[in-house]
């Protein structure tokens, strides 16, 4: 996916390699150079405790946000 595809409100699958163990869904709140901010909508039950610590909010690579088929 390109930086300028995406839509702030949007909702996208992302992915991180620390903080959260498993893939989740998240709402862009703010596009950044090759990254963004990301409200964390919905995650694996095992990824809830990790959620709340992060007070829902995640910034995610680029390379790591793909669209929800």
């Amino acid at each position: 996916m390109k930086i300028e595809d995406l839509k702030i409100g949007e909702t996208y699958n992302c992915e991180v390699e620390e903080d959260m163990d498993f893939p989740f869904k998240g709402k862009v709140e703010k596009v950044y150079e090759h990254s963004a901010l990301v409200e964390i909508t919905d995650v694996d039950p095992k990824d809830e405790t990790n959620k709340m610590e992060l007070n829902n909010k995640i910034v995610v690579s680029i390379k790591n946000i793909t669209a929800v088929k």
